[in-house]
């Protein structure tokens, strides 16, 4: 199944936002054995948008707009398609009345100009948006099938799980499954290097990795024909990434860190330096999080090391602030100060300044403790400021949950 994915937008198009909206699209499409074959921007003109339509049609029959669904009047996308269509777009009470809705929940009176998202295809048919204001639109004339999402990404990600893939996986059919597998603790190459013998070993897979700053992901995918193969695929896939496989690509980290220190009974508090609250933040992102994870300290100095954790003035003059015997004592007295069962302590250098010959930027060291154990690592993370800082974060989380799950 081709589909092709035209962003609007002028912001889009001069580079002030970044399109992530269509490179989420054409991943979660691939993952269900659709093929996105065309990818076009174009800016807020109705003429731009007939054209980029017209441009699409010629490679795929099923097209996904994104953005220009807004009240504003450089929101156009409606009319374009419209225009291309040749169909009429008419007013919906009901869809008026939970835009309205929606701006009394938030004690909020509706703009005026809001009452322009009410407008939908004479024929087609309604996306619900559960997260804003603009609802989808789906149209299906001449063959052609259009499909408009809003732009922002916590409103156009849902519509897609809930609406536009279903609707592929059911014309693609039963001919196409797959697994995803999501890994930390291990890059892409290093990765690759554990499961190069699998991709000759089972040549009927197509074995695709998908990186960002923090994982890895692996979808597995083939025709149902050779399910038997992906089982056996995945079992040597999983006793080679054991110390790294966490769940499937839905899976959050901190989700399964919550819900381990749940299911094992165990409270958790967090002392931060480099990462200044990244991990305490990260944890309660989720829902229930405070049933587990009592408190956290940012002690970013010295002083605060000294003062909030009781790490000893000497230690720290004589190995540094940045050191495994600090980190130890970050989290072991954290340990003592807050009475929790599970202690975390990470300290490093962030950058861009700040490093040393013996300890570079990047440097970091993370120490758990649970009840009478701790167990201490070290890294040295690539990248700007805040890449070191989010990685350092997300390595802690895995630290967490590895420790935890092997308690």
């Amino acid at each position: 199944m081709n589909i092709a994915i035209l962003a609007i937008g002028n912001e889009v198009l001069c580079g002030k936002i970044t399109n992530t909206n269509s490179a989420f699209i054409a991943r979660e499409i691939e993952k269900i054995g659709g093929q996105v074959v065309y990818q076009q921007v174009v800016c807020d003109d109705e003429a731009q948008i007939v054209k980029g339509l017209k441009q699409a049609y010629t490679y795929a029959d099923h097209v996904i707009t994104i953005g220009g669904l807004g009240p504003t009047v450089d929101d156009l996308s409606r009319h374009g398609v419209a225009q291309y269509f040749e169909e009429a777009l008419v007013f919906d009470e009901e869809i008026y009345k939970g835009i309205k809705a929606y701006f009394d929940k938030i004690l909020r009176s509706m703009p005026a100009n809001n009452k322009r998202q009410a407008y939908i295809f004479e024929t087609g048919t309604v996306i619900p948006n559960p997260n804003g204001t603009a609802p989808g639109l789906a149209l299906h004339k001449n063959k052609q099938t259009v499909f408009l999402l809003p732009g922002p990404p916590n409103e156009l990600e849902p519509m897609v799980y809930d609406y536009i893939l279903p609707y592929i996986q059911e014309r693609v059919g039963d001919g196409q499954i797959s697994r995803s597998y999501r890994l930390y603790g291990i890059g892409e190459s290093f990765a690759e290097a554990r499961i190069i013998g699998l991709y000759d070993q089972y040549p009927r897979l197509n074995i695709a990795p998908y990186c960002s700053v923090t994982y890895t992901d692996y979808v597995v995918s083939t025709c149902q024909s050779n399910e038997e193969e992906l089982n056996a695929f995945e079992k040597d896939f999983l006793v080679l990434m054991k110390d790294y496989h966490i769940g499937n690509q839905l899976t959050q980290l901190s989700e399964e860190v919550i819900a381990l220190l749940k299911e094992k009974k165990l409270t958790l508090s967090t002392a931060e330096s480099c990462t200044g609250g990244l991990l305490a933040s990260e944890l309660v992102n989720v829902a229930g999080a405070s049933e587990v994870f009592l408190e956290g300290f940012v002690t970013y100095s010295n002083e605060a090391k000294t003062k909030r954790l009781g790490v000893d003035t000497k230690l720290l003059a004589e190995d540094g602030a940045v050191s495994e015997a600090v980190a130890k004592a970050m989290s072991e007295g954290l340990k003592l100060t807050t009475g929790t069962d599970v202690a975390i302590g990470i300290t490093g250098i962030a950058g861009p300044d700040g490093g040393t010959e013996t300890k570079p930027v990047g440097l970091t060291y993370i120490s758990v403790t649970i009840k009478n154990e701790t167990f201490v690592k070290h890294y040295i993370f690539y990248g700007n400021r805040e890449k070191i800082r989010q990685r350092a974060m997300t390595q802690a989380l895995f630290l967490l949950y590895h420790n935890i799950k092997t308690f």
